[in-house]
């Protein structure tokens, strides 16, 4: 991966010369927290977002080559974030998340709003991922975006040099963005012709996970897809899976694996054997099988390796991204619209 030094949009050179590659690499990698005086005179460069000029101050930025003019403009201040949030939560005005009422008061000094009926305090990012986060909202809406428009995924450490923040906090961050887009994919059920395969992850040894390492794909003709691991490597498992994640089924298409052999007590039920043929008519699982290509190469070329712990959610941010593909568009609405969960 190509090295890019941390320099504000208009600088030519480093304000302070260094002898040796050791010392140019030790700056390059601190440069935007111990020269943060020299920083001060490029507020007018660094502000991308109308961010406080303390936060330039503390030598936090953001990777202006990633982010679109367009999302700059849009969301460029906590205001503009925050009623953009909030339009999307409470289209036909706001309410009372515990209570439901739309008679709230307004505090302007706290810039919250009360209940008039149960006294509960609300805010824009109340319930939200955003909720108890000392990152601000310009912040927060970034990620999303950068997240929705990798079609391989951004690892942490790409969001702490992207957004100027902590490893903790970009790993946080990226979590709860998951969070919000597995809220998204669960709520509709995969119909119509359903194509199903499974795949065997790796551990960081290279052997494979107790309990953990079978994941199964189910990819519907339609576009949608969803992927959960396999609690053990069972055809009724398999079937108990499907079961949850399907409705109003057209056909199953699978492989000639035994896992599927009782496939048609769900259903109509095609294979295609690939020891003779990848294709016969209509029934391939092709479809699926790119989106197992797709994910593989983005937890080998982006993440290198992934906790069986937190498996479940690179997958549910996969099958997010992926279902949704042609509606690029849309992406920062739906995560933000799933956002309280």
């Amino acid at each position: 991966m190509q090295r890019v030094e941390a320099r504000w949009p208009g600088q030519t050179a480093s304000p302070l010369s260094c002898s040796s590659p050791r010392h140019i690499h030790h700056h390059e990698a601190t440069h935007a927290r111990v020269l943060h005086s020299a920083f001060i005179g490029f507020t007018h460069h660094a502000n991308l977002f109308n961010v406080d000029t303390d936060l330039v101050a503390r030598g936090s930025q953001y990777d202006e080559g990633r982010v679109s003019a367009k999302v700059r403009r849009a969301f460029s201040t906590q205001c503009k974030c925050g009623e953009y949030l909030r339009r999307l939560r409470w289209p036909s005005g706001v309410m009372c998340p515990r209570c439901g009422t739309k008679h709230l008061s307004y505090i302007r000094s706290r810039r919250l709003r009360q209940c008039r009926a149960c006294r509960y305090r609300v805010s824009v990012i109340t319930g939200t991922i955003f909720h108890r986060s000392k990152s601000d909202l310009p912040r927060w809406f970034v990620a999303i975006w950068l997240m929705c428009n990798s079609p391989k995924g951004i690892s942490a450490k790409q969001l702490e040099r992207d957004l100027g923040v902590h490893y903790e906090t970009a790993w946080y961050m990226a979590h709860r963005i998951r969070r919000a887009m597995k809220h998204d994919i669960f709520e509709d059920k995969l119909c119509g012709i359903v194509e199903i395969d499974d795949a065997v992850m790796k551990s960081d040894n290279g052997t494979r996970w107790e309990g953990g390492s079978y994941v199964l794909g189910m990819a519907s003709r339609s576009g949608d897809i969803k992927l959960q691991i396999l609690n053990r490597l069972r055809g009724e498992e398999v079937r108990r899976v499907v079961a949850e994640n399907v409705d109003y089924v057209q056909a199953f298409y699978t492989d000639g694996h035994k896992l599927y052999r009782k496939m048609h007590e769900l259903g109509p039920h095609q294979y295609v054997v690939h020891q003779k043929e990848w294709v016969d008519g209509e029934v391939h699982v092709s479809f699926v099988e790119n989106a197992w290509s797709l994910f593989k190469r983005g937890l080998v070329g982006m993440y290198h390796h992934v906790s069986t712990e937190y498996l479940q959610e690179y997958l549910d941010e996969f099958a997010f991204r992926y279902s949704h593909r042609h509606e690029k568009s849309r992406l920062l609405d739906l995560v933000l619209a799933s956002s309280a969960c």
